[in-house]
């Protein structure tokens, strides 16, 4: 994955890049939780996962806001699935991966 930078950051790349770097350097999920714990406690799991999609959402992530809106809706409909959090995780790794050395 290359980074694309969004129209609405065009002219405006280097504030994008730094935007993502300040993205991955927070805690990925993996790093805040684990699956079971998230399953545990689905309250605050879809706290922090609404707020990785609403992050993605504005930096134009799309992976990862897809990846966040199908593991929020099923922690949603109260059945927390692991392949749907293994595929946030791979989604937020991927953004990190695709940086440039800083």
């Amino acid at each position: 994955m290359a980074i694309v930078t969004p129209a609405k950051f065009k002219g405006k790349e280097a504030f994008y890049e730094k935007m993502l770097r300040i993205f991955v350097k927070d805690p990925l999920p993996q790093q805040w939780l684990s699956f079971d714990q998230a399953a545990a406690d689905v309250e605050n799991t879809k706290k922090l996962v609404h707020t990785i999609k609403g992050t993605a959402g504005n930096l134009d992530i799309a992976d990862v806001y897809q990846a966040a809106l199908r593991f929020e809706t099923s922690l949603r409909e109260g059945a927390p699935d692991k392949e749907l959090y293994q595929a946030l995780i791979d989604a937020c790794d991927a953004v990190k991966k695709s940086l440039p050395p800083a």
